[in-house]
C-alpha cells in the first residue's frame, strides 16, 4: 500500500490519552482515518482480508465518481450492490458536500457513484434531484425522502444505506451474522459449495424466491400508502362538505408516515452448509450432507422454523419458500416454530413474544390471575379460620392457648 495509504500503529499502554481521546474501547482496534472522519474495521483481519478493505478505503480519496449509463451497466457485472446519487444542474455545493462525507461509512460494503447522464435518468425514472437509489442486482431501491434539505442529513441517509446495503441475498460469515439475523426473519438457506451445479441452481432459486418477495411487500407498500391518502382526503372532503373549519384544519395536518406500520421484515441469505456443519448441526439440527435445505430464522426470539405447512421440509424452491413465509409472518404464526435454545428458556421467550404481541390480552390475563390467586388466598384464609374455631369446639383440654399452640398445627395437619 505505498504511495496509496498511510499505515501506523499506536502503543495504548504508552499513548493513552490519544487512545482515549479516539475512543479505543478494546484490542486490537482498527480506525480508517479520513478528512477529520474515521471509522472502525469490523472484518476479518487475514492478510488477504485487510489488503483488500486497504485497497477499497484508498480508493475513496479521489471522491465519488461520476459515471454515465454505459460505465454503470459494466459496474453491474462485478458489483452486486451501488449506491447512485442522481444530480442535475440545480444542485448545489451543500448536497455534494453532505455527498462526499458518506463513501467513508460505505468501505467495506458497497459502491458509491454519482451519475448527471440522462439516459440513467430515464432507466431509473428519476424526475427530481437530486436523488439517491440503491441498485442490488439490478432491482432499484430509492430513498424515500426527496426534499434537499432531507438529502443532506447525513446520519439519516446513513442509516437507510445501512439497511440496503447488503446484496439481496448474501453469504452469511461470522463477519455479517449478526446484522443479516438480528431484528427480523432471515430465510437462510444451507448449501453445499461441493456440488458446484446444484448450488448455483439453488442460488438463483434463493434469489428469485427474494426477489418475489421484495415486488410483492412494495406492492402492499403502496397499497397501503394509498389507502391513508384515500382515508385523509375523504376526511377533507367531508369537512369540506360540512363547512367545518376546526375538522378541515386538523384533516388537513394529518401526516402519512409509513414507518408508524409494523411490518415484520424479512431477509435472505445462504450459508456455506460444508464450513458451517457442526454450528447447523448442533442449532437447527441438519445435516447438509442429506441435501440442501431451508430454514426461517427468528433471532430475537431464538425460534426457527424448517417445515412447511404440510410437515415437509422446506424445499429450495420460490413456492415453498413464499408459502411458508406467509404462514410464519402471520400473527400468531400458523406453523409451530421450533426454539434454538433450552426448553425454558424457549418457554419464556414464547411468553415474552406473547406479550409483545398482545398488551391488551396479557394484561386481561394478568389482572385474572391476580384476581384468582386474591380470591383463592382469602379463602383459604376462611376456611383455616373456620377448621381452627371448630377444633376449639370440640372440647379440647389445653385450653385457649393450648389449642392455638397445638390446634394450628394438628388442625392443619388434618385437612391437608
Amino acid at each position: 500500500m505505498k504511495g496509496k495509504l498511510n499505515i501506523g500503529e499506536v502503543n495504548c499502554d504508552v499513548e493513552k490519552k490519544l487512545c482515549k481521546d479516539a475512543k479505543v474501547r478494546g484490542y486490537p482496534t482498527m480506525l480508517f482515518f479520513q478528512g477529520g472522519e474515521r471509522i472502525e474495521y469490523g472484518g476479518l483481519r487475514g492478510l488477504g482480508d485487510l489488503l483488500d478493505y486497504a485497497e477499497k478505503a484508498s480508493a475513496i480519496g479521489a471522491g465519488v465518481p461520476d459515471v454515465n449509463a454505459q460505465e454503470f451497466k459494466k459496474m453491474e457485472e462485478t458489483e452486486e450492490v451501488i449506491f447512485v446519487y442522481f444530480y442535475d444542474h440545480a444542485t448545489t455545493s451543500e448536497d455534494f458536500q453532505a455527498l462526499e462525507r458518506l463513501p467513508l461509512s460505505l468501505v467495506g460494503h458497497a459502491k458509491l457513484v454519482k451519475t448527471n447522464d440522462k439516459a440513467m435518468f430515464e432507466r431509473f425514472k428519476i424526475s427530481t434531484w437530486p436523488r439517491l437509489m440503491v441498485s442490488r442486482d439490478g432491482k432499484p431501491t430509492y430513498y424515500p425522502p426527496m426534499t434537499p434539505f432531507e438529502m443532506r442529513d447525513v446520519k439519516k441517509v446513513l442509516i437507510w444505506m445501512k439497511t440496503v446495503w447488503l446484496p439481496i441475498v448474501p453469504e452469511m460469515t461470522s463477519s455479517n451474522a449478526r446484522e443479516i439475523m438480528d431484528g427480523k426473519m432471515v430465510v437462510l438457506g444451507i448449501l453445499n459449495r461441493e456440488r458446484s451445479d446444484e448450488f448455483i441452481l439453488s442460488k438463483r432459486e434463493l434469489k428469485s424466491a427474494a426477489l418475489e418477495w421484495i415486488d410483492k411487500q412494495e406492492t402492499t407498500y403502496q397499497l397501503e400508502r394509498q389507502e391513508l391518502r384515500d382515508a385523509k382526503q375523504l376526511r377533507i372532503e367531508e369537512a369540506e362538505d360540512k363547512d367545518d373549519e376546526r375538522a378541515l384544519r386538523n384533516a388537513k395536518t394529518i401526516r402519512i408516515n409509513m414507518d408508524e406500520i409494523p411490518r415484520t421484515q424479512v431477509a435472505f441469505a445462504w450459508v456455506d452448509g460444508i464450513f458451517w456443519e457442526r454450528w447447523i448441526r448442533t442449532t437447527y439440527g441438519i445435516d447438509v450432507k442429506d441435501g440442501e435445505s431451508v430454514i426461517i430464522n427468528d433471532e430475537d426470539n431464538r425460534r426457527y422454523w424448517d417445515k412447511t405447512v404440510s410437515g415437509e421440509p422446506i424445499r429450495l424452491s420460490r413456492a415453498a419458500i413464499l408459502e411458508t413465509i406467509k404462514m410464519v409472518t402471520a400473527n400468531p404464526p400458523k406453523i409451530t416454530p421450533k426454539s434454538t435454545t433450552g426448553r425454558f428458556m424457549g418457554t419464556f421467550l414464547s411468553i415474552r413474544h406473547f406479550i409483545n404481541g398482545h398488551p391488551f390480552i396479557s394484561l386481561g390475563l394478568f389482572v385474572g390471575f391476580f384476581t384468582a390467586m386474591t380470591l383463592f388466598g382469602k379463602s383459604r384464609r376462611r376456611r383455616q379460620f373456620g377448621s381452627t374455631g371448630s377444633y376449639f369446639q370440640l372440647g379440647e383440654k389445653d385450653g385457649l392457648l393450648g389449642g392455638m399452640g397445638n390446634g394450628g398445627f394438628a388442625g392443619g395437619a388434618k385437612h391437608d
